[in-house]
């Protein structure tokens, strides 16, 4: 309308745009802090402002890693999850359940890969009680992986398995500390009691951890999780 530069006032009627100025333009799938959006400011007489992608709010949780197996493995590495991006993360276990009677154990890796670290620093304390108010714990100093709980019961699909959480605070050793975990899981024990545990443990290198693996005595029939970085 007009000539180059000319300025139109269309503001005293209504303006219909095709759909295809949207549905025709080119689709970007991973947004920028900088790309914007048009908005009407319901705070400003619907005034036309445009919002950043910086602007939005966010969650707090990243999705980096999902296991789903259902048949039996000797270990699920969660490889290449940790690194500079996040501080904290977040790991929740809907389940995990064994081919046999056995406790879960941890290892964290070394490379991108599957290298684990082996050496005796890791250092863990968990404690709980079963239904029938006995207590299970245990602690080690200078063991060469995580012990997250006492013995599981392997039972049924539907009644057996451990469900739960952990957070990871600075695997990646980026300010050159060691990585702590803490943990809550509910699971059968050996005596086929339903036990509550609470577990914190310690790895004292400084040594970037760039993973970690799970892994038992015998076999992993079942885990389902999901880990997360945190965003600050």
């Amino acid at each position: 309308i007009g000539e180059a530069g000319d300025t139109t006032n269309l503001s005293a009627g209504t303006v219909t745009l095709p759909t295809s100025i949207i549905t025709g333009a080119s689709e970007k799938t991973t947004l920028v802090d900088a790309d914007k959006f048009l908005i009407s400011d319901s705070a400003d007489s619907n005034a036309f402002k445009h919002v950043q992608k910086s602007n939005l709010p966010s969650g707090t949780l990243v999705k980096l890693s999902e296991a789903n197996i259902t048949s039996n493995v000797g270990s699920h590495f969660f490889s290449n999850v940790f690194s500079s991006t996040y501080d904290s993360y977040f790991l929740d276990i809907r389940k995990l359940r064994f081919a046999g009677d056995d406790r879960p154990q941890l290892r964290f890796l070394s490379d991108t890969g599957t290298s684990e670290f082996n050496n005796s620093y890791y250092g863990y304390v968990y404690y709980g009680l079963d239904v029938d108010n006995n207590e299970e714990r245990e602690n080690n100093s200078g063991d060469t992986r995580f012990l997250l709980t006492g013995t599981h019961d392997a039972d049924s699909n539907s009644d057996g398995g451990m469900t739960g959480n952990m957070y990871f605070y600075n695997p990646t050793a980026n300010n050159g500390s060691s990585v702590n975990v803490v943990g809550q899981f509910g699971f059968r024990n050996s005596a086929n009691k339903w036990n509550g545990i609470n577990f914190a443990g310690n790895y004292s290198s400084t040594s970037a951890r760039y993973g970690f693996v799970l892994f038992a005595g015998g076999n992993i029939n079942e885990l389902r999780a999901t880990l997360y970085g945190i965003v600050k």
